[in-house]
């Protein structure tokens, strides 16, 4: 008898030939992923504590011991070490630098609460914030939201009795007051580099994306005093006439109107969204979205990179700028005519003749100089309250920046101010503060999302696809990042930023600092070191290589990524959760064209969302569609936030299909301390 063979056996034979190059080609994908998993997920690297940071270097406690027998000095002596610019990475450092990082105010008191008036600013809705507190019965929230009890003008604005306004302050469970605002109202960095997950815990240097710091800052009686942040002449005759003064040469100079002035600073001040800031006396709107701070190995840091140099690598520097050079308005003025081309006596006077205390108003009668005055106002100098003049820039008002201090000002409060827990040797609290950000870690990402595409191998999936594209050659190594400046031709995003620090071209003087066992304030010779600059830039007394001659943007760091939407120094990157509707291949639709953009997100008080977020970074035609939806807003083309740049994609386009830029994001949001874990 023959034996037939059942019609389903060839059928199965040629369909497993068939599926061959197919097995292969997976197989080979995984085999991809697997090497890409290897490189790119291992945990973060961590500050390690007990060796000591030099100008950047981390040397061993041998190492340390090493260089100060080297150069003549006692290593027994904890001194020996600050003599050569050493900071010893401790456990009391980082917990000393925790305490004034989530505590200790930001800003002298004169400048920040008697001129701008913040403090006062913040009583205008004190009986709001408590009521609001009040509300939520010892409950957490990432946005305590304030109802109005009486009309509220802000600039041009007034916003009636009975709306209801984002605040974007967050407030741990059974607390009284928001994170960051002390009873005094001042702020602390906290406020901004704090927020609570969706269980109400603290996430220590995470960014809090819809703080509405333009909201505090309008509501101050003297916004205008700020008016060097932003890209406004005072002298236009558009803004009226107020008070004579006497310019640098002795001429008669008329101010804008008090008024006048201070309504359209509070208008440009609105136009930014919330968990945005802007900080620097450039005289351009170059506003920059919050960054978190999981600051070890990531510098240089500030979106343009312009801090690198000094203990830390940049860090002290920044965080120096941020007690300092970016808070510290009257001493601005010293820098006015070479980076704005405003005689200094005219900002002085701007500042101070609607001045939130009366007492220190310019004074009515003959003009005088606003310098003067200020002398007579402040004869103990108070705007320097708790900063010293760094070696080598020459005395204040004539301080020269550097690149460790773009004021020549450094914080560092008396040795002998027993109640400021940022007191001690020279740059003491900014070095324990350093300390303390480079003891952060991104947290784990516990969502249900990362959970899923851990397990699916989207993950590792998304590696290779990140290695494929040419992503690592920028966001290289265990922090995603080259620590390198890219010039703007380079990286084509929204020019404004990128030039904020080209005004200080041709004023650096070479950075130095105190020894770090000098007392405060520093005697007269005291032992000063040079900082180096090494590669940083190409002369110590230069802007960091990548700036010149156009601007440019540091590579960011990507450990965190997930909890930092939207994308791109200014944040212009945003998609509104829901607005996207993912197909099971990874593609997806606009389902809500409203949703995208900033005025679809933070200028209503509406967090990004992360994944579709990313999903605009790294596709072309949403891309556009957020940069359109950002562009249509006169209020953000002002303020230069439009999402544009860094124009290298993932997409059908770029020869990936919707399933690898998927999986990519997923690699993306798995980014935390050890992205292979969850």
């Amino acid at each position: 008898m023959k034996r037939r063979f059942p019609f389903s056996i060839p059928v199965i034979l040629v369909l497993a030939l068939v599926q061959l190059p197919q097995t292969a080609t997976s197989l080979q994908q995984e085999q991809e992923a697997t090497h890409a998993t290897g490189s790119l997920l291992k945990p973060v690297p961590q500050q390690p504590v007990g060796d000591y940071d030099a100008f950047g270097n981390v040397l061993t406690p041998q190492e340390a011991w090493k260089l100060v027998v080297d150069n003549g000095l006692n290593p027994f002596d904890s001194n020996s070490y600050g003599k050569l610019g050493l900071v010893h990475i401790t456990p009391g450092l980082i917990a000393t630098g925790q305490s004034i990082f989530l505590n200790r105010k930001i800003g002298d008191t004169f400048g920040l609460q008697r001129v701008f008036g913040f403090a006062s600013g913040i009583v205008r809705i004190v009986p709001e914030l408590i009521h609001a507190i009040v509300d939520l019965h010892g409950r957490p929230t990432t946005n305590l939201r304030i109802v109005l009890s009486r009309d509220l003008t802000i600039g041009s604005r007034t916003f009636p009795a009975g709306t209801t306004l984002s605040t974007g302050l967050d407030m741990a469970a059974g607390s009284l007051l928001p994170i960051g605002l002390r009873l005094d109202g001042n702020i602390t960095c906290a406020t901004c580099h704090v927020t609570l997950d969706s269980e109400g815990n603290s996430l220590l240097g995470a960014p809090n994306s819809d703080v509405n710091a333009a909201l505090l800052i309008a509501l101050a009686p003297n916004t205008a005093a700020g008016f060097a942040r932003l890209n406004l002449n005072p002298l236009d005759p558009a803004f009226g006439h107020g008070k004579q003064i006497l310019d640098s040469r002795g001429q008669l100079v008329t101010l804008p109107d008090p008024g006048t002035f201070e309504r359209v600073v509070d208008d440009a001040v609105m136009d930014v969204p919330a968990g945005h800031f802007e900080s620097s006396p450039d005289g351009i709107n170059n506003t920059t979205k919050i960054p978190t701070v999981f600051t070890f190995g990531t510098g240089p840091y500030l979106a343009d990179g312009i801090f690198g140099v000094g203990p830390f690598g940049g860090l002290s520097a920044i965080t120096n700028a941020v007690h300092s050079s970016e808070v510290n308005l009257l001493a601005a003025a010293q820098l006015s005519k070479a980076t704005l081309g405003i005689d200094p006596e005219v900002y002085l006077g701007v500042a101070l003749q609607n001045a939130a205390d009366p007492l220190i108003r310019l004074p009515e009668g003959a003009p005088v100089r606003p310098s003067e005055w200020l002398r007579k106002v402040a004869p103990d100098f108070a705007e320097l309250e708790d900063q010293v003049a760094a070696p080598g820039t020459g005395a204040y008002p004539n301080l020269k920046p550097s690149l460790f201090t773009l004021n020549g000002l450094v914080f560092s409060p008396n040795t002998f101010a027993l109640l400021d827990e940022a007191r001690g040797s020279f740059l003491m609290g900014v070095n324990a503060m350093a300390a303390f950000q480079n003891s952060l870690l991104p947290p784990p990402n516990r969502s249900e999302g990362n959970r899923e595409a851990l397990a699916s191998g989207s993950v590792n999936r998304g590696a290779a696809v990140f290695k494929r594209a040419g992503c690592d050659s920028c966001h290289a190594g265990p922090f995603y990042t080259d620590h390198r400046i890219h010039p703007l031709t380079e990286i084509r995003s929204n020019p404004a930023r990128a030039r904020s620090h080209l005004g200080l071209n041709g004023l650096l003087v070479r950075p130095e600092i105190y020894s770090l066992d000098t007392f405060v304030p520093p005697l007269p010779g005291a032992r000063v070191l040079t900082v180096p600059t090494n590669a940083f830039s190409p002369t110590p007394t230069s802007l960091p290589t990548g700036l010149m001659p156009n601007g440019g943007y540091k590579t960011p760091p990507l450990r965190g990524v997930y909890l930092s939407a939207p994308y791109l120094h200014d944040g212009g990157v945003a998609v509104r959760l829901g607005s996207l509707r993912f197909n099971a291949d990874g593609s997806f639709v606009v389902v809500n064209g409203q949703g995208l953009g900033l005025n679809g997100t933070l200028s209503i008080g509406i967090n990004a969302d992360a994944a579709s977020s990313l999903r605009a970074l790294v596709d072309r035609q949403l891309r556009q569609q957020v940069v359109a939806a950002n562009q249509a807003v006169p209020g953000l083309v002002r303020s230069n936030l439009d999402g544009t740049g860094h124009e290298f994609y993932v997409d059908p386009a770029a020869s990936f299909t919707y399933a690898q830029q998927a999986d990519l994001v997923n690699f993306l949001l798995s980014l935390d301390d050890d992205p292979s874990q969850y």
